[in-house]
């Protein structure tokens, strides 16, 4: 049998602007990410940031307010294009996500969320099968506070 390293590919179709959708899902990171049952420090964890900036952290803090590291910001073009890597503490088995907001009429946009890289972790297919379901509960969160 054959293992999945495909990239994930997530559509949503927003009620909201481009600028919106995609304010939402960096500035606003804090108020929409489910982090008690999506991050490292679990129950401990406190926060999201995304710092909005090519080159900036993508990272969570816990209640003692120690920083995780996420991912660094590859690409920051607002208000149509996000490629961050995606690391969760370990450099080395990093994949990269890609967020695309697309103006579909007014005052709405389509959203796609692409992950991937999976080949550079071991265990790919494995990790790849979590995230496929993870990305629904997050994306789910986003639309909700949205």
């Amino acid at each position: 049998m054959t293992e999945d390293l495909s990239p994930i590919e997530k559509q949503r179709d927003l009620n909201v602007s481009p600028e919106k959708a995609f304010h939402h899902f960096t500035e606003n990171i804090h108020l929409w990410w489910p982090i008690k049952s999506h991050s490292l420090s679990e129950a401990r964890a406190k926060s999201v940031t995304f710092e909005g900036k090519q080159g900036g952290r993508v990272y969570e803090t816990d209640i003692d307010g120690k920083k995780r590291e996420w991912g660094i910001v590859k690409v920051y073009d607002p208000y149509s294009r996000l490629v961050f890597s995606w690391v969760l503490e370990k450099p080395d088995r990093a994949t990269e996500v890609e967020v695309l907001f697309e103006p579909a009429g007014d005052d709405r946009c389509a959203m796609t969320l692409i992950h991937r890289g999976w080949e550079t972790r071991p265990e790919g297919a494995e990790w790849r099968g979590k995230y496929n379901q993870g990305w629904e509960g997050v994306l789910g969160a986003y639309e909700a506070a949205l």
